[in-house]
């Protein structure tokens, strides 16, 4: 399959150079990924200035990086970078997860795999949860990846693969709808795959204000009670959520 990769840690994250790798083994892959970080910038394109393109050659595939968000990234490449159109776009891996509306809301991850289900792309996000200590030293590039880490990643990558392999072949026109998989932290080889709801997370001030400037300061977000597991509690439990967000379905409802 042609499969476009991108994510919102930028061309330079790890999880993302994995994915590339493992994807590239079986199909034809192409990655657009923002130069730098974009996390928490959800579907936000560049309406003004320009956004920049250049080669870069340290992926086992095509891969470009852009100066622009990660919708940008998979709407310019759709249109100037693939020779045809994919048979999916797929985002991430991200850096910690996006279980939970606050964080489906505001992920860029989950924005790229949107721009593609709005040109009736099968669409895919991938996150990886950490806990803090994993997500300080990744997120800040602080070091190379653990030997354990690099094994464990590329895990939650062949299962992804095979997954958006099989979702694709078995539906291959979509529109509007994003497949968002959330992978645990450890024991991987234990995970079980499981459909689940977004959790219904309560969003908060998420700055600190020093006079009358502020700065994003992330606090943990509270969970409200659901009836039936969430996605949250899934990858807390070990197992890898599967939540199918379907755009379609927002204005079913009766007037």
């Amino acid at each position: 399959m042609k499969i476009l990769l991108s994510n919102d840690d930028g061309i330079d994250s790890p999880f993302l150079i994995a994915l590339a790798d493992v994807f590239s083994k079986s199909h034809d892959v192409l990655v657009a990924a923002p130069a730098s970080e974009q996390s928490w910038i959800g579907k936000a394109m560049s309406r003004r200035g320009t956004v920049q393109l250049e080669a870069v050659d340290n992926f086992p595939c095509l891969a470009y990086k852009l100066t622009g968000t990660p919708s940008d990234c998979v709407n310019i490449a759709l249109e100037h970078l693939c020779a045809g159109p994919p048979d999916a776009v797929v985002s991430g891996i991200n850096i910690g997860h996006n279980a939970g509306l606050s964080f489906i809301a505001s992920s860029g991850t989950i924005g790229a795999a949107l721009e593609g289900a709005l040109q009736r792309l099968p669409a895919f996000a991938a996150s990886l949860y950490l806990d803090p200590d994993q997500f300080k030293t990744i997120g800040e590039r602080a070091k190379p990846l653990s030997e354990e880490m690099d094994k464990h990643l590329r895990h939650a990558a062949k299962i992804l693969e095979t997954q958006v392999t099989q979702i694709t072949e078995a539906a291959p026109t979509s529109y509007g709808v994003v497949h968002s998989f959330n992978f645990p932290c450890r024991n991987m080889e234990k995970a079980r795959i499981v459909k689940a709801r977004a959790a219904r997370t309560v969003s908060r001030s998420l700055f600190k204000r020093e006079g009358n400037s502020f700065q994003f300061d992330y606090h943990p977000l509270e969970t409200m009670a659901q009836d039936k597991i969430s996605d949250r509690e899934l990858i807390h439990r070990g197992d890898i959520s599967h939540t199918i967000i379907d755009f379609t379905t927002l204005d079913d409802t009766s007037y």
